[in-house]
């Protein structure tokens, strides 16, 4: 009975150093963060109106196909814009692919290369 005791002592001196500790890492974090302003809200920049986007006239009548293409590859490009609106940013879509069935390895990889560019 005495070394029964003795288990459930150590056990729980143990789990109140782990959880003091971590209450300890979670205070040492906010307080890094509060001291770096990383969380605080940027002020909302005033919303300015956008010209009107032209579209440039085809030289020639296009195949339904690659017509959708060049409409999902303009809608796109506009969606990046006004996201990225006033950013001062020089992004500019140069292709336009379709990727199907990939294996949620590759999408892993590819949105961790996205992100790390940001």
């Amino acid at each position: 009975m005495n070394a029964m005791t003795l288990g459930l002592s150590t056990t729980a001196v143990g789990m109140l150093v782990v959880f003091s500790g971590l209450i300890i890492l979670i205070i040492c974090i906010y307080g890094m963060t509060c001291l770096t302003g990383k969380n605080a809200k940027k002020p909302a920049a005033p919303k300015k109106d956008a010209a009107p986007v032209q579209a440039e006239a085809a030289p020639a009548p296009l195949a339904a196909a690659e017509e959708t293409d060049e409409q999902l590859i303009a809608v796109i490009s506009a969606a990046i814009a006004a996201v990225w609106q006033g950013q001062g940013s020089s992004f500019v879509v140069r292709r336009v692919t379709r990727i199907q069935n990939a294996s949620p390895r590759a999408r892993a990889a590819r949105t961790e290369q996205i992100y790390s560019r940001m």
